[in-house]
């Protein structure tokens, strides 16, 4: 059989590409408007539907948003879909939310395999939001920007998330959820902004972010186990946590998490595990801080098992129900901006266990800063400053 003709390799070539065309859907071409002002919430979904019934026998489905800014009321992407590969959601503009969303979530993937989620910016535009709460008003609810449900093997990669009204990016009932260069931004005082919040969630990774909000850069709820946070910059905010737990009855653990290689800068917490003072059960085990800076952090190194803001409820009294062991520390250095760089205030009925701090060095105004334990038992190695309580 002879070599194939020029104009055979060109048809096949052009076949290609009308293939690989044919699998990219424009939010523009289902009616989306780039003006800032159009509601395109049903443009969006519509080009979701035809990416997601795309079987990816030629090419990964792309959901592509343009240039340009587009206003979506709320849009609610439901999967599972057709391809194997799953759905790109290519963003290279800016998506904004209106000042009211009337649901706890703005946009949410739910059941989406596969997705990925590559660049652009997702701006909540929570300024009218938080002015209301901080003023005292009945306020509409608080909305999470970006929700990933019940979701499979997603990635999201170089995504901006700006000034969400509530916590920025919310990863729910999920495994194999990864973040790369994710760039979240809201001020020191909006209430509530949570950079990550993951829950129920396992094989979470949190690669190369940098955080700035006006709540935890990143928290850790129940059920969370298998967790890699690296190279991330948090502050302003209230820095890494795992936590609230114990504030329901029945609420699973959080199991092996690890964290290392962090920069928190103005925070007002640095490492922190907290649980409410409430016999609620629960335990935290297998945690691992390692390679961490402080700057000019409120509370470096902190357990808090007396959380219960207000005293509302039935904290006063109460002790807290949740275990907390195998936590260890390394090689964390930096300043304090509060004599107390080391706090370990563990539980009268669940004292904490197996902590182990080596190489430590956190100081006070250039001085020695200290540390205070009660509950707390454990072992130190190493250089150990502000010196060991356990």
């Amino acid at each position: 059989m002879g070599a194939p003709s020029v104009l055979a390799l060109v048809a096949s070539v052009v076949t290609m590409a009308i293939a690989m065309a044919a699998a990219e859907y424009n939010v523009v071409d289902y009616g989306a408007r780039p003006d800032g002002r159009t509601d395109s919430a049903t443009a969006f979904l519509a080009a979701w539907a035809a990416a997601c019934n795309d079987t990816g026998a030629t090419a990964t489905p792309v959901m592509r948003v343009p240039a340009g800014r587009f206003l979506i009321s709320q849009a609610y992407f439901k999967g599972p879909c057709r391809s194997d590969a799953g759905v790109v959601v290519a963003v290279d503009g800016t998506v904004l939310a209106p000042a009211a969303v009337d649901n706890t979530s703005w946009i949410m993937f739910h059941y989406a395999h596969g997705l990925e989620i590559g660049g652009g910016t997702l701006d909540g535009q929570g300024q009218a939001y938080w002015a209301c709460k901080t003023a005292g008003r009945r306020c509409p609810p608080g909305t999470t920007t970006l929700k990933i449900s019940q979701s499979k093997n997603v990635s999201v990669t170089r995504l901006t998330l700006l000034n969400s009204k509530n916590v920025h990016m919310s990863i729910y009932d999920s495994t194999g959820v990864t973040l790369q260069g994710v760039r979240i931004v809201a001020p020191a005082d909006s209430p509530n902004t949570d950079g990550v919040h993951v829950q129920l969630s396992s094989g979470v990774r949190i690669l190369s972010a940098t955080v700035g909000t006006g709540d935890d850069c990143v928290s850790l709820g129940p059920g969370t186990s298998d967790v890699l946070i690296t190279n991330i910059k948090c502050g302003p905010g209230h820095g890494i946590s795992i936590g609230s737990l114990g504030g329901e009855a029945g609420e699973a653990g959080v199991q092996n998490v690890t964290v290392e290689g962090v920069t928190l800068t103005g925070t007002q917490n640095g490492l922190r595990i907290k649980t409410w003072g409430q016999p609620n059960s629960g335990s935290v085990t297998g945690v691992s801080f390692g390679r961490v800076t402080m700057r000019g952090v409120h509370n470096p190194i902190i357990v808090d098992q007396n959380y219960c803001p207000g005293n509302i409820g039935s904290c006063p009294g109460k002790s807290s129900g949740v275990k907390i062991t195998e936590v260890v520390y390394t090689d964390i250095e930096g300043t304090s901006a509060t004599p107390v760089a080391v706090r370990f205030d563990c539980s009268g009925t669940n004292p904490c266990t197996g902590i182990r701090l080596k190489d430590v060095n956190l100081t006070y105004q250039g001085k020695a800063a200290q540390s205070l334990c009660k509950n707390a038992h454990g072992s130190a190695s190493g250089v150990v400053n502000p010196p060991s309580c356990l």
